[in-house]
């Protein structure tokens, strides 16, 4: 197979699938309409994508489609995914659709903005949507409202709900905070206190400097900017990053906290402290028995794990040698233990930013990795998901944008610490990663000359091209592996590749 630099797209496939999209999501009829229009076809011929399931379960427009009135918007639709679940958006109005991607079901509809996708306590994707009285309403992938609120001083993070002081903003975060539980239940109450001004006495017999840091101090607390399992992720706003358990029983209690110019962390800088950015959670593989995952060698790419720790005591000894928490454990689809963990992007202004990946409950380091590009935040204490990051489970592969240097996008081996892949020449800097999927990477190359509005496949482990210049494209994938594929003015819904459904498709008339 092929890489990636070796040939353009076909222009005439890219013209082709232009068109295409164009008709799928607007009606673009001009005032002289042809005599004889061409039927929309309700069967799926030709060559289906990489990662596709065989055999259409569906098809959405024209005669015997299944698709909603929304489909027909005068303006278009935009279709994305949210967790197992299709969400079809109307571009004219705000009106959008939930909809079961194996049956089509509608599993809820609403006419108020969608503010962010977020994530739920076990990591599975929600919408935030605008809520009555200038609150928030959450929705999960079957529809179902997980949590809704009034005011602005309550936020949804990673399925706890956090209020937040009175006047509360990025610049001045400090003060009482609540946690709870959607369903209301207080888990923690605590203060996060602003740190010692200049010239202030400190704890230490010290005194607090505006222009510097202050030393990391777990006791302050922070914002919370993540939560998952039982796990609450604070960020103090002047680089330290710390774990606190929400449970019924060890609530607030400390687990591991880390600062972002710890010497183990790859990079850094004398200047300013890094701060840290949340980028997700993850599951990887639990590794061996003695809780090690795999090292990522001495090529300067990363750091290696036998040599790092959180925040180490006198007896703490490797993090490699550390068992992983049996809380953070649990069983892939391919019966291989995993347990979870959260990917911390480390950032300075104008300097290159650092990755770290932490057990979430120990707060191991299990590696660090310096990346090409500065990226600073431009949301300070937002909550993952990272705008613009993609995954791609099977191969344990993340895509994270570069705001600068010489690429715009890079690919990191989860497991390993690794830099697999990044964009190089002008080709593949004009590709715009939109969907990943089955050990795929799926492209938008609009802008990349010859390959004008056409989708590009890669496989996710080495950049090499699956596919190009085929006369179908991947609009959209459920986490499950569902998805809508155009071809030929219509859309047509896919089970997951590898499926009953699978099969030999018809050829082409």
């Amino acid at each position: 197979m092929r890489t990636w630099r070796r040939a353009p797209l076909a222009a005439a496939a890219g013209v082709a699938l232009l068109v295409a999209g164009s008709a799928c999501t607007s009606d673009d009829e001009t005032d002289e309409a042809p005599e004889s229009p061409r039927p929309l076809p309700t069967a799926f011929h030709g060559e289906l994508p990489p990662g596709v399931g065989g055999d259409p379960l569906r098809h959405l427009h024209g005669p015997g489609g299944e698709g909603p009135d929304i489909l027909d918007d005068d303006m278009g639709v935009r279709l994305s995914s949210v967790g197992d679940a299709f969400l079809i958006s109307s571009n004219s109005q705000e009106r959008h659709l939930l909809l079961d991607a194996e049956d089509g079901r509608t599993l809820w509809r609403g006419e108020r903005h969608i503010r962010r996708f977020g994530l739920d306590a076990d990591g599975s994707q929600v919408l935030v949507a605008d809520g009555s009285d200038g609150g928030t309403e959450v929705i999960g992938d079957d529809g179902e409202t997980v949590w809704s609120g009034t005011g602005d001083r309550a936020s949804f993070v990673g399925g706890a709900v956090v209020r937040r002081p009175a006047d509360w903003t990025a610049a001045d975060p400090y003060g009482d905070y609540t946690v709870r539980a959607p369903d209301g239940a207080k888990l923690w109450e605590y203060t996060f206190q602003a740190p010692p001004a200049a010239g202030e006495e400190t704890g230490d017999g010290g005194t607090g400097d505006d222009a510097a840091d202050p030393d990391p101090d777990p006791d302050r607390n922070g914002v919370p900017v993540a939560a998952r399992d039982g796990v609450l992720l604070l960020d103090d706003g002047r680089g330290l990053l710390q774990a606190r358990a929400i449970g019924e029983d060890d609530a607030g209690e400390l687990l591991w906290s880390v600062a972002g110019d710890a010497p183990e962390l790859a990079g850094g800088t004398d200047v300013r402290r890094p701060r840290p950015q949340v980028v997700g959670g993850y599951e990887i593989p639990a590794g061996s028995e003695d809780g090690a995952t795999t090292d990522p060698g001495e090529d300067g790419t990363g750091t290696p794990q036998d040599e790092q720790s959180s925040s180490p005591g006198p007896d703490a000894g490797s993090p490699s040698a550390a068992p992983p928490s049996p809380e953070g454990t649990g069983t892939a689809s391919g019966g291989g233990a995993t347990r979870t963990a959260a990917l911390v992007r480390w950032t300075v202004p104008e300097e290159p930013s650092v990755l770290s990946l932490h057990d979430l409950h120990s707060g191991d380091l299990l590696w660090s990795l310096a990346e090409p590009g500065a990226n600073p935040s431009a949301d300070e204490f937002a909550p993952p998901p990272l705008q613009g990051a993609l995954y791609e489970p099977d191969t344990g592969t993340v895509l994270l944008p570069q705001a600068t240097g010489e690429t715009p996008l890079i690919a990191v081996d989860l497991a390993a610490g690794e830099i697999r892949w990044q964009f190089e020449d002008e080709f593949e800097q004009a590709i715009s990663p939109a969907l990943a999927m089955g050990g795929y990477i799926y492209g938008d190359a609009r802008g990349s000359g010859d390959a004008s509005g056409a989708q590009v496949v890669l496989n996710a482990e080495d950049k090499d091209v699956a596919a190009e210049g085929i006369g179908a494209y991947v609009e959209t994938a459920t986490d499950d592996g569902y998805s809508i594929v155009v071809s030929g003015r219509q859309r047509f819904v896919f089970p997951p590749a590898g499926g009953s459904g699978d099969g030999d498709t018809p050829p082409a008339d």
